[in-house]
This record gives C-alpha cells, structure tokens and sequence, in this order.
C-alpha cells in the first residue's frame, strides 16, 4: 500500500528515506536543499510522462527519471538556467526550463500546483539575480489596473523578497473585425510585464496562440540574462521585444490603446537595468 501511495500523488522530499523504493538515486542528501516527486502523468490530450524527482542542491537541479525509461540522470546547473516557463491550462500544466542549449518540460496536474509552486521558489532563492541593497529608482505602473485574474497572478508568481519597480498591464478585451458584410468579434489576450528587483516577469493568457479563458502563461529570467528591450510600433499594434544572452527573444504584443503605456514602460525598464549594472560595477 504504501508502493501505491508514493505513485499516486506528487509530494516534497527531505531526505532520502522518502524517495520512491525503486528510484535508485546516488547522491548526497546532506547537501538536498528541496526534492519534488512528480509522478506518472496522463496528459488530457493523451499524452503521457513517466515519474521522475527533481532534486535542488545549492548549485543545480538533478532531474531523475524513473528507472524504467532507461534514461540517466540530468544534471542542470543554476547559474546557465536563462528562462523558466509555466503552463496551466486545467487540468493540465507544465514546466520548462531553459538552461544554454538544453530545455527541460516536466508535464504535471493542477491539483499539484501547490506542491510546484513550493520546489519553483525554493529555486528562485537561488538562481535569481541576487537583490540590490538599495533601489535609489522610482516604480513605474503602466496601462490599466490589474482584473482579479491577473492580480492573482501577481500575488502568485511575485515573491515577498523582491519589489516590483515597473509593470505593465492590459487587460483581456475583444476586438471587431469586419470582412464585407460580415463582423466577427475576436478575443485579444491580456498581457502582463513586471521588472522586479530580481528578474522579468511576464504573465499572458495566450497559450501557443490561442486565448484561454482559464489558463496561463508565466515566463521569467533573471535580470543578468537580458541583453536588451525594444519597443516597436506598427501601423494598428505595437509590441516589446526583450532579448537574452542565451535564449530566443520575448515578443509581448500590445493592442493599439496601450502603445504609449508601453512605450513608457520600456523607457523605464530600460533606466531600472541599467541601474542595476552600474550596481554590479560599484
């Protein structure tokens, strides 16, 4: 009963007395910071994944997947992490980390969220951009007020250690097309974009494309992995583009009523990083 037990939900490792019986794993616990067990998952789409633990030291997270994929342990060090990402479509989610070339995703249940998000801030303590002692820089608040949707977002995914010095917001809304006699009303996502103390943030209910109602995206990097931000505008839109030393750049559209809000969130975030490099040469 307790093989089964073990297998059917996700939990949080201590030490090595609580891992799987048949997850052979050859470490050294003294130095285990956090460990998250995940365990076979049955996507909605069909898709499946195999149990695998996921174990935080103080230098990299150990991905070990379960014996019978035949696949050895990986090993990512926090320092070459660039990008993480979260999906959550219900009652589907999933994490991916990008780290140089290599992408790790690990597919798991919304009912686990709670679980996930516990191992994520334990990792955000330690690959995130270490905070400044002093912030000598004003907050910039852009665009509109935050909806309940995405001020829960925020209050999630914005941790107590770090202050938010610039955002941006628009809300979900719909736009009207209209082909000859014909107007058709197509939903336009809501966007999020935070400079904190420690990294970028950004929040979108667009998932590959498509707005979701009930889902979201969350994205973030530490400040030392962004190379530039840009601020485009087009004819009828406009969009920021943030570019990173090591991984593909953010394309974060912005609907045509936000351009200047967006505009002026560039131009702040801009001044804010580099206030944080001459902080990193004093």
């Amino acid at each position: 009963m307790k093989k089964t037990a073990q297998y059917a939900y996700a939990y949080l490792i201590r030490r090595s007395d609580q891992l799987p019986t048949d997850f052979p794993v050859k470490t050294d616990f003294a130095k285990l910071i956090c460990g998250l067990f995940l365990p076979r998952r049955h996507g909605s789409a069909g898709a499946s994944c195999h149990a695998r633990i996921l174990l935080l030291f103080p230098d990299m997270v150990t991905v070990v997947p379960h014996p019978a994929t035949g696949s050895p342990p990986v090993e990512i060090q926090l320092n070459e992490i660039v990008v993480i990402e979260q999906r959550r479509l219900f009652p589907d989610a999933s994490i991916t980390i990008r780290a140089g070339k290599a992408i790790q995703k690990w597919p798991y249940d919304m009912h686990e969220e709670g679980l996930v998000g516990e191992f994520l801030f334990r990792l955000r303590q330690l690959f995130l951009t270490k905070q400044a002692k002093e912030r000598t820089v004003g907050r910039g608040i852009f665009g509109e007020p935050l909806d309940h949707k995405f001020g829960c977002g925020e209050s999630d995914h914005v941790d107590r250690s770090e202050a938010l010095t610039a955002r941006f917001f628009s809300a979900p809304s719909t736009m009207v097309r209209k082909r000859w006699l014909f107007r058709t009303k197509v939903p336009v996502p809501g966007e999020y974009l935070a400079l904190t103390s420690r990294r970028i943030l950004w929040l979108s209910d667009q998932i590959d494309g498509v707005y979701q109602a009930s889902g979201m995206m969350v994205k973030y990097a530490p400040l030392r992995h962004i190379s530039e931000i840009r601020f485009h505008r087009q004819e009828n839109a406009c969009e920021i583009k943030l570019e990173f030393f090591a991984d593909i750049p953010w394309c974060v559209p912005i609907q045509s009523d936000f351009c200047d809000d967006a505009e002026s969130f560039t131009k702040q975030t801009q001044r804010l990083l580099l206030w944080h490099e001459a902080q990193k040469m004093a």
